[in-house]
């Protein structure tokens, strides 16, 4: 059976903290917190797609000429929205 969607290119962290600007560490840590990253034995592996979404859930806030926020949208990824969909979801204990 024949993928459906090409595999786009694959960075190790190395490559994908110097092609972000980053470093090793950083990029790392971004792609865990934000679910944008593979982990194959003790290295870590990053598609375009997922430096695509650590560079988006990077971005600035915008802000208009008068200094103040503009309202718009947070990137919101799938690990992000599991994570909270699972703590709104679970019973909460009773303290005795």
């Amino acid at each position: 059976m024949q993928p459906t969607i090409p595999l786009d290119a694959i960075y190790t962290a190395t490559e994908a903290a110097e092609r972000l600007r980053v470093t090793r560490r950083t990029i790392i840590k971004l792609g865990r917190d934000l679910g944008a990253c593979s982990k194959i034995s003790d290295e870590y592996l990053f598609s375009e797609k997922d430096l695509l979404d650590i560079w988006q859930a990077q971005r600035a806030m915008p802000t208009s000429s008068q200094g103040r926020a503009v309202n718009v949208k947070a990137f919101l990824s799938d690990l992000r929205l599991q994570r909270s969909l699972v703590s709104l979801t679970q019973k909460k204990r009773r303290r005795p």
